[in-house]
């Protein structure tokens, strides 16, 4: 095992007490760990796509981070107004600007804004669910055992590569592998619960067959997420969003599956359920 592969599994390692107090968390916490997160990855987003210098942008972005994660609190009439004078504002900065600020930067930093603090928010959406404290485990088993399965199938079998273009390392094999381990290890987080803490469910029981369906699905976010991130990488030119987790990178590089896969888990829990 290389230098690098070790800093990154002790970063890892020192990292995951944290995650799970955060999982274990009342709704506030977790309001809170998702705001600061999505604050920090705004801020790496504006230094990887050159909207650092744009201060008055910087501040509106980081203000609408806030706001947007404290969704659930606001009725989506306000949402709409909110969100128009949101836009109003940032062409009035635009116009004040003399030309510093071009729609372009402004597209930048609304994209920035669905792509972090809004997919981010999705987490707070499924806490909030009934049987969220329990739910919201799947976001994270579905980014991390995602990214687990396919470097490790990847690295055994080897073969054609899945992207070479945006990501030289990964195979088609190791993306199969990805797939293939979150479906299996959401049955089997899926069998714990329904053995071991079906009280925390009200007496209820997890689909096995469902959870397995959205292991799968949410594997292919996971992958998308991580070719995503990496292909706005290459696109500015950087290696890593930042370098505040040794061997990992930034939040964002830390984060990119699972900017995907919440949206996906909390959707899939809303629109179809996945209890029994």
């Amino acid at each position: 095992m290389n230098a690098s592969m070790k800093t990154r599994i002790l970063t890892a390692l020192l990292g995951l007490p944290l995650i799970i107090i955060v999982l274990l968390s009342p709704l506030p916490v977790v309001i809170v760990a998702v705001v600061i997160a999505a604050l920090m990855g705004m801020n790496e987003y504006y230094n990887a796509v050159d909207l650092s210098d744009k201060k008055a942008l910087c501040i509106m972005g980081y203000l609408a981070t806030i706001v947007i994660s404290l969704g659930i609190y606001l009725m989506p009439a306000t949402s709409m107004a909110l969100v128009y004078a949101y836009v109003f504002v940032l062409f009035v900065i635009m116009l004040a600007s003399k030309k510093k600020v071009s729609f372009n930067h402004i597209a930048i930093l609304i994209m920035g804004l669905i792509y972090i603090p809004y997919s981010l928010s999705h987490i707070i959406y499924i806490r909030n669910l009934e049987y969220g404290n329990i739910y919201m485990w799947l976001v994270f088993i579905g980014s991390f055992i995602t990214d687990s399965c396919a470097y490790f199938t990847g690295t055994a079998i080897g073969g054609k590569k899945l992207c070479p273009n945006i990501s030289p390392k990964k195979t088609i094999s190791g993306a199969i592998g990805g797939v293939v381990g979150c479906g299996i290890c959401f049955i089997l987080f899926g069998i714990i619960i329904n053995c071991f803490s079906i009280d925390l469910l009200g007496g209820n029981k997890l689909s096995l067959a469902l959870l397995f369906i959205l292991g799968l699905i949410s594997a292919v976010a996971s992958e998308l997420g991580d070719l995503v991130a990496s292909m706005i990488k290459r696109q500015y030119e950087i290696k890593d969003f930042g370098t505040l987790l040794p061997g990992h990178g930034g939040i964002l590089d830390r984060c990119d599956s699972i900017i995907f896969v919440a949206p996906v888990v909390f959707l899939f829990i809303l629109k179809i359920g996945i209890l029994v």
